[in-house]
């Protein structure tokens, strides 16, 4: 009977252990996003696309738009942003839906065309710079499209600069995010898509203007419920037929995140995008960090030392702390190992701090998180008497000091035989 549960015991223990052993380690959960058709995060410094919530989706390309005309006009006119410009009839005869309230005749440069089409969301803007920076509308459009291909925004097709409605102009959210990595990468952009309140100086028929962010997540001016101070840019609106769309840059002391969420739905008190965002933000700080795996100074080895009557040995460390990109939920202590190598077995003083001497590498999952020199810490002076002893040692094992004592002695040997011979032969001793 004994024999029999002990067994039984032994097979409980062995299927606890195979059990715990197969448990997976914690593994970043998905967010969960509602009320939106597709949803994106990037993280900016690493590269990785972290997280894509129905990223094949056609999508109407809403306000979207107002990027790929914003890149089109800066690389035309970046060279004329103080330029003034007249404002003609003209240019206004297709404009629809949000406006500033340009009028033919009245003078404006182009910085705050440029403003009036990405702080402000305007679509008189919009034509404005088409005109500008094309001769005409649909010049403009053909240089749009021209461009998002040449980003490989393939799925993407406009018909308009300003987002208003087409059955025709659609795009996905992978496109949208290459178009909205680009237009971040422009100065201007920049600056204009993160600036919640521009001041248009007075013109020759208007006088000074407010131009108010639209993104709610930079200026409180139309909803204050969804501003964040973590966020910069990059666009938001809405069309009837395509949602709300939101683009934002978020930022934290080490990180920053591309997040975008499209398609979404409102109610009277909610808008789905806006909300999507900060879940999304939300999900990534709280679920990523850089994480320190290499230490400047911070010893990790001890290496012989010859020719010093001090030390035997001195410490080596990184040359510089390695931070990188990881899910909050891996224990670095546990999970990230390290292997090094030196050059030499041994090192010969004079030693000097920060003298390279190897390298070391922290690894995760089998992946090299990161490499960096191994460095000595500290200086070690050579001893005189050593070095010379050595220098005499060496010589004795040299080759050629070998060869000449080997020569001497032959020489000597035959010295010898030759007068033994010759007393021998001749009598004289």
């Amino acid at each position: 009977m004994n024999k029999i549960f002990g067994k039984i015991l032994s097979v409980l223990m062995i299927l606890l252990i195979i059990l715990s052993s197969a448990a997976p380690a914690l593994a970043i959960e998905d967010p969960t996003v509602e009320n939106v058709t597709s949803a994106y995060v990037y993280c900016l410094n690493t590269g990785e696309v972290l997280y894509q919530y129905n990223p094949e989706a056609e999508l109407f390309t809403t306000s979207s738009t107002k990027m790929m005309t914003a890149i089109v006009a800066i690389e035309a006119l970046e060279g004329r942003l103080d330029e003034e410009v007249t404002v003609t009839s003209r240019m206004l005869s297709e404009v629809s839906g949000n406006r500033l309230g340009l009028k033919a005749g009245e003078t404006v440069t182009v910085r705050d065309l440029l403003h009036i089409l990405i702080t402000g969301g305007n679509n008189d803007g919009a034509y404005c710079l088409a005109h500008l920076a094309a001769g005409s509308v649909s010049a403009f459009v053909d240089k749009m499209n021209e461009k998002a291909a040449s980003l490989g925004a393939f799925n993407t097709f406009y018909t308009n600069p300003t987002g208003m409605h087409d059955e025709q102009m659609v795009t996905t959210i992978g496109d949208t995010a290459i178009i909205a990595k680009y237009a971040w990468s422009l100065p201007i952009f920049e600056e204009a898509s993160s600036t919640p309140r521009y001041v248009m100086e007075a013109t020759n028929m208007s006088d000074y203007r407010n131009i108010y962010n639209r993104n709610c997540l930079i200026s409180k001016y139309y909803d204050a419920s969804y501003y964040d101070k973590r966020c910069a840019g990059i666009n938001a609106g809405s069309t009837k037929q395509g949602g709300h769309c939101v683009i934002t840059v978020a930022s934290d002391e080490k990180l920053s995140y591309l997040i975008i969420a499209m398609g979404g739905e409102s109610t009277e008190n909610t808008i789905y995008s806006y909300t999507a965002v900060h879940t999304l933000m939300d999900w990534a700080f709280s679920s990523f960090s850089m994480v320190d795996v290499l230490f400047e100074k911070q010893m990790v080895y001890e290496i012989p030392v010859n020719l010093s009557a001090a030390v035997d040995f001195v410490t080596l460390a990184p040359s510089k702390t390695v931070s990188v990109f990881l899910p909050t939920d891996v224990d670095v202590e546990k999970e990230v190992s390290y292997s090094w190598s030196t050059f030499e077995e041994s090192l010969d003083a004079p030693v000097t701090a920060g003298q390279v001497v190897g390298q070391i590498s922290a690894t995760y999952k089998d992946e090299v998180l990161g490499t960096c020199d191994l460095v000595v810490t500290s200086d070690v002076e050579r001893s005189e008497f050593l070095y010379n002893l050595n220098k005499i040692e060496n010589l004795t094992k040299s080759k050629g000091f070998i060869a000449t004592i080997v020569a001497a002695v032959l020489i000597t040997t035959g010295v010898v035989f030759f007068n033994a011979y010759r007393r021998k032969n001749t009598g004289f001793f």
